[in-house]
């Protein structure tokens, strides 16, 4: 492991988002397994377990949001101490196979985290718990899912030592019809940056409104909030694809005057 001030965060993020896992889990199978038969008193017991139960997933998830963006700033920081590297395609190969499932899994992590945080929203403006049974057999549901988010960083940061790696301008040579996308988008064309995070938030924001509409359409507690959560989801869809759609310009401009795909 090369270990820096960064690393080191990620590995105790990971650890942390680990342990309350394995506090949550039980809690949440519990909820799912005794709701349907639960009588009013159980019922108001589970209520005030849930609420714990969902705070400390708040802390989970929005932990595993932050790591997703440092994930990607402490691989920048890592170029320098890996031979060979001169972007992150480098750290990435000193670091195979768990680099490359660890990005493939956060992208797929945010949707599905930003969904489970969406009901909880509603839940917690809805009358009584509306949404506590669907909330936690969607936690339970994502357990897979969050183990691998965190063992993934966690067998990445391990295994990476500053090893020899090919540059990215040998595995992307002159007969390549592409540049490296690392070197494309963080150093010949930044401003592309801000155009695939602002599609990708639209996109997301979209995803969730859909998870939320399905979640509360038959359920009248739940179903105003729900709705008024939705239309703020699309404006910011609305919103975010217009930044990216304006990024766009300066974005073309950057790849035109970096001559990428050109050879």
């Amino acid at each position: 492991m090369i270990w820096t001030p960064l690393t080191v965060i990620m590995f105790l993020l990971s650890a942390f988002g680990l342990a309350l896992m394995l506090f949550t889990a039980p809690k949440a199978y519990r909820i799912n397994r005794m709701t349907s038969q639960a009588t009013m008193e159980q019922k108001y017991a589970l209520e005030k377990e849930f609420y714990l139960l969902s705070t400390v997933v708040w802390v989970i998830l929005l932990s595993r949001i932050v790591a997703s963006g440092l994930f990607w700033v402490t691989n920048e920081s890592l170029i320098s101490l890996i031979p060979g590297a001169m972007c992150q395609f480098g750290v990435y190969q000193a670091g195979t196979p768990y680099s490359w499932i660890a990005n493939g899994v956060k992208l797929v992590a945010f949707l599905v985290y930003g969904i489970w945080l969406s009901l909880d929203f509603i839940n917690r403006r809805s009358k009584g718990t509306a949404l506590m049974p669907s909330l936690a057999r969607l936690f339970i549901l994502l357990l897979p899912l969050l183990f691998l988010d965190m063992i993934m960083d966690l067998a990445f940061y391990y295994v990476l030592n500053p090893v020899v790696v090919p540059c990215c301008r040998i595995v992307f040579s002159a007969v390549s019809q592409l540049p490296c996308p690392y070197c494309f988008i963080f150093h010949d064309a930044p401003a592309f940056l801000v155009v695939i995070a602002s599609y990708g938030i639209s996109v997301a924001l979209v995803v969730w409104g859909f998870a939320v509409r399905h979640y509360t359409k038959n359920n009248r507690d739940a179903e105003g909030e729900g709705m008024l959560l939705i239309r703020r989801f699309v404006t910011f869809a609305l919103g975010f694809a217009v930044i990216g759609t304006i990024a766009l310009v300066p974005a073309i401009l950057q790849v035109l005057g970096s001559g990428a795909f050109f050879h």
